[in-house]
């Protein structure tokens, strides 16, 4: 399916296979895009005309657990059975421990500090 949009002279098409797995958006000002979904819609590659694309997973609730990019950026992510994030860690250094607790919520935090 192809659907076109005229605003303020900038043409933006969209384009969308049978299933809603692909899209793809390409604009007459040169930007462009494409994306692909799992079977649930969550977004498990992008990638676009200025050289950016990314990856990412997801668990069976749909939330993402783990995301890289092609700059050699990634993060991994822990759920706990309620869906709240219980463990963040990145390969920029930072990682973080949440922990769920009637009275408080404590969030440790440890990053890496470049000298």
């Amino acid at each position: 399916m192809k659907i076109t949009k005229i605003t303020e002279g900038n043409i933006t098409t969209y384009f969308y296979d049978g299933v809603k797995k692909r899209r793809h958006f390409k604009s007459s000002d040169g930007c462009e895009w494409w994306e692909e979904f799992d079977e649930k819609g969550n977004e498990i590659h992008y990638k676009d005309n200025d050289g950016c694309e990314s990856w990412s997973e997801y668990d069976e609730w749909g939330n993402e657990i783990h995301h890289r990019d092609n700059d050699g950026y990634e993060y991994w992510v822990e759920f706990d059975e309620k869906g709240n994030e219980i463990h963040f860690k990145d390969t920029e250094g930072v990682e973080r421990w949440s922990k769920d607790n009637p009275d408080i919520r404590r969030i440790k935090t440890k990053i890496k500090l470049e000298k």
